[in-house]
């Protein structure tokens, strides 16, 4: 796999490397949950994914709760770290 393959995502002092591939179903998720809390991560994520740098996450309580669901529903492989660092 290479670096072109994943993406980091930090929350406080933890990192996650995900597979690009896991981290849009989680995006895809996300937009289906219609909420705008969702939406908001969802967004933020992509942007940030977009310009190529390194992903720091600071999600509300409500951006939290839909990434755990979204992180829930997607079920990729490469997910279960960011699972842990949103519990």
């Amino acid at each position: 796999m290479s670096t072109f393959d994943r993406t980091e995502i930090t929350f406080g002092s933890g990192t996650a490397i995900v597979r690009n591939d896991d981290l849009d179903r989680l995006l895809n998720e996300l937009n289906s949950q219609n909420a705008p809390a969702a939406t908001s991560v969802a967004e933020e994520i992509s942007a940030l994914r977009l310009a190529k740098v390194k992903i720091h996450l600071l999600p509300t309580e409500a951006e939290l709760d839909a990434l755990r669901a979204a992180i829930s529903s997607a079920r990729g492989s490469s997910l279960g770290r960011l699972k842990a660092l949103c519990e």
